[in-house]
């Protein structure tokens, strides 16, 4: 199952909970790192991805 598909961080956040709940669940500092990216970020799994992405680079 795909998960939908939004115009951008913003828009995912507004309608999705679940993404909400993720987003707001992670550090501070993945979270900044995060929002410049927010037009690409379309999806809850395209959320997933790029928090997974920036914790692996975290010492």
């Amino acid at each position: 199952m795909g998960y939908p598909k939004y115009s951008g961080l913003a828009e995912l956040l507004k309608h999705d909970e679940q993404a909400l709940r993720y987003f707001e669940a992670l550090p501070l500092e993945v979270r900044e790192r995060i929002a410049p990216d927010g037009r690409r970020i379309d999806s809850f799994e395209a959320l997933r991805n790029r928090a997974e992405a920036i914790a692996s680079e975290t010492p």
